[in-house]
Order: structure tokens, then sequence, then C-alpha cells
């Protein structure tokens, strides 16, 4: 099946149902279905975009009812476009939740073994959710084309493994991030794939020193090198920038919302 729409009380979401099965919660919102105005209409879930921050708490409140999920069960951090992945213990719990600072941890991966909800802000980069259903690990990621470039996939993978976690039983999910249709990039960006993408579809010329990037795709082959399963690997059917009725877009709308990227063990 996949990442599936689901229909809520109050919200739709993208979730995995063969993950709820095993004991992982997972969800990817859409921008519909919040309080804040326009240009973050409605359900802008970050807090350091410019929106009224009230707006925002009660987004995420509605947000995370729909999953059973508190405020105070969770963590969001500052993501700054690299490639640290931190541990969430029971200390972290409810960092970032109401409120944004300088305290907050600075990184683009989180993983945990406990019973925490991860909660990440994406408007066209790639959400990674990791999930080791046997040991009872799960992980995410945000994947700009920094953090791609400096292997964020090896790191997460590194510290689940640090854990007690196994490769070889890591599930990975890819949520909707902005597709090769619309992510132009230029050639000091797209210099730093072209090991990745020689001889593949993942990145094409399209005017002079512009080229179109599969940032999902570079993620799913640094992944396999890795030695994840390709049949283990889930991606989301769907170009964020493309989709203007579903997503928040950076590179489509500039000032704008972010969605929210959710996973948590049960």
């Amino acid at each position: 099946m996949g990442w599936q729409i689901y229909r809520g009380k109050k919200i739709d979401y993208l979730t995995i149902p063969e993950w709820l099965d095993l004991g992982v919660k997972v969800a990817f919102s859409t921008r519909s279905g919040g309080v804040s105005k326009s240009p973050y209409s409605s359900l802008n879930l970050a807090l350091h975009v410019a929106d009224n921050p009230e707006d925002v708490l009660q987004n995420r409140k509605i947000f995370l009812e729909e999953l059973g999920c508190l405020l105070s069960d969770c963590i969001a951090v500052s993501q700054v476009h690299g490639n640290k992945v931190i541990e969430v213990d029971e200390r972290k719990k409810g960092i970032g939740m109401t409120e944004v600072g300088p305290d907050l941890p600075q990184c683009d991966g989180m993983v945990t073994g406990l019973n925490i909800g991860l909660l990440g802000f994406y408007a066209d980069c790639v959400p990674l959710y990791f999930c080791d259903p046997q040991a009872g690990i799960v992980g995410l990621a945000h994947a700009g084309w920094k953090g791609t470039a400096h292997n964020i996939v090896r790191e997460i993978l590194h510290k689940i493994q640090s854990l007690g976690g196994s490769i070889q039983n890591c599930l990975v999910a890819i949520g909707p991030c902005i597709g090769p249709c619309c992510y132009e990039v230029g050639e000091e960006v797209a210099t730093l794939f072209a090991d990745d993408a020689a001889g593949t579809s993942l990145m094409a010329e399209t005017g002079f020193e512009r080229y179109s990037l599969d940032l999902a795709g570079i993620n799913i082959l640094r992944l396999i090198r890795e030695g994840i399963r390709p049949e283990n690997i889930e991606t989301a059917p769907f170009c964020t920038a493309c989709r203007k009725d579903l997503f928040f877009s950076y590179r489509r709308e500039g000032l704008t919302g972010r969605m929210g990227a959710f996973i948590q063990k049960k």
C-alpha cells in the first residue's frame, strides 16, 4: 500500500498503514485545516517562519490531536541544513514544541528508542523516516541539498546502529518533497551530485549551467549504498511544488508555511 491519505476528524494527513501495524505511527501533514492566515494558510506547523505563534501552536495541537499525541510528548529541533543527528532521550521531551530559541538543539536528524514523537518541518526538502521495528528504534531526518551533500543518510544510519539497530532490518520512508520536475539548480550545486548522478536520470541539463535534480532519488541511491534494501524504501508519489492544493512550497511561494513530518513508536 505505501503512503496513503488518511481522512481524519478535522484534517487529512499522509501515513503508511503498514508501519502502524509494526507499532510505529508516521504522518505527514498537508497545508489545509489550520487557523493560520495567508501566506501561511492554513496548517502551518513551523514557529521559525513569521507566522503568528499562537496560530502555529493551535495548528500543532490540531495535527497532534489527530495522532493521539500531546505537545509535551514530542520534540522539535532547530533545523540548520546540516548532517548532525542527535539521540532523543527523556530529558529532551517537550523541547521546541511551544517556542523557538538559541537553546534548541541545532541538527537535522533525530533518533530515539523511546515513546517520544519526533516532529520536523518541510516545504520542499526531503523528509526521511526510519524505523527498525525489531530494535524498537525510529528516526527522522531533514534532507535539503546541503544535508544530502553532507550525507545525512549515513549519519542517521550510524546513529541507529549505535543504539542497537540494524541496517538490514531498517525500513525507510520518503515523504512528499520537491520533484525533479520543479527543482532546478545551478552549476555549484549540481557539481556536488555529479558522481551520484553519473549514468542515471537523477540529474539533467535544462539550460546553460542549469540542471534538474532528483533530490529524493539521490537520497534513495545513498540509502541503498549504505545497505538499505530497495524493497524496504517507501516513496510518496507527490511533488510539493506541483501540488499547491496539498502542500506548502518554498521554491514555488517563497514566504510560506511548513508541513510537519511526525514519527513515534507506539
